[in-house]
């Protein structure tokens, strides 16, 4: 009998002195958000760009996640957006009216290649 594995979801984070920007690849879900939460929390008071372009997939604890971030950082005197997102995922932004808020460059249409459904 084998036991399932967790998901795969990798954050990359470059720190460039005047920002942090963190790649992140994989599923965001209810699994695989503590991991970005941890990622996020030390960085409140610093100016945050979020690359989800890799991540095929984002349920509502994975946008609640950054939606609360992003409150707590600008809370903080940081910042948190979303620069760059595949099309599921902008796809969940939009629906829950979540896209204005968190996406640097709202108005901005999503990419026509990148990740897709399987």
């Amino acid at each position: 009998m084998s036991t399932p594995s967790q998901p795969q979801f990798t954050i990359h984070v470059i720190d460039t002195g005047d920002s942090v920007l963190l790649a992140a690849c994989g599923e965001l879900d209810v699994h695989t958000a503590p991991g970005l939460d941890r990622a996020l929390t030390p960085l409140h008071t610093r100016r945050c760009e979020l690359d989800l372009f890799d991540v095929p997939f984002a349920d509502s604890s994975g946008i609640n996640l950054l939606i609360r971030h992003q409150r707590r950082a600008a809370a903080a005197g940081g910042s948190l957006h979303v620069i760059a997102v595949s099309r599921p995922v902008r796809r969940v932004l939009d629906i829950s009216g979540t896209s204005h808020c968190l996406l640097l460059d709202a108005g901005k249409p999503p990419p026509e290649t990148g990740p897709g459904p399987s």
